[in-house]
């Protein structure tokens, strides 16, 4: 394990951590209500009881072997291909010819949306073999902690918003 630092509750997190992240949102009964909606709306609806341990069981397996930022990405490109696949025309890209691996780049968003821009960059750098980005997200649009994992999981770095004052803000 890393030695500790001041920005371990904000910063991605390390591959030897990713087995006990993923054993603690699979344990968050909020996680698997919302999985449970949003994969099976008609039995979560009426026999929540029954889809969540279910549910639960599922991905309990199919996240078991899961030891690595990386390997978390394997199995989330599964559900991004799915998801591209039925909900959408079709996703393209250009310019990645213009990318030296070597390098590295800073890759801004038109804000379309805040959680849908980075995975599709991801997405296609994935696809493209090419390191995916680091994402920096308000802290503000994380209000389940389940959720602040998963993001941190895939890269992601918290941006502290809170109440704070401007000057404060912008301090931290």
């Amino acid at each position: 394990m890393a030695q500790r630092s001041d920005f371990d509750d904000i910063r991605p997190y390390h591959d030897d951590e990713v087995a006990t992240v993923l054993q603690r949102v699979l344990c968050d009964d909020e996680f698997a209500a919302a999985m449970a909606r949003f994969r099976f709306p008609q039995f979560a609806r009426f026999c929540p009881w029954l889809i969540k341990p279910l549910l639960r069981f599922f991905l309990k397996r199919r996240l078991a072997k899961v030891a690595s930022v990386a390997a978390f990405q394997d199995v989330i490109e599964g559900y991004m291909s799915h998801m591209i696949a039925t909900t959408t025309d079709g996703l393209s890209s250009s310019g990645l010819d213009k990318l030296q691996r070597d390098k590295a780049y800073l890759f801004l968003s038109n804000h379309r949306d805040i959680a849908m821009d980075p995975a599709f960059v991801n997405f296609v750098l994935y696809h493209q073999k090419m390191q995916t980005v680091r994402i920096a997200i308000g802290d503000n649009l994380l209000t389940k902690p389940f959720a602040s994992d998963l993001m941190r999981l895939n890269k992601s770095f918290l941006v502290r918003r809170g109440d704070m004052p401007p000057r404060k803000l912008f301090a931290a």
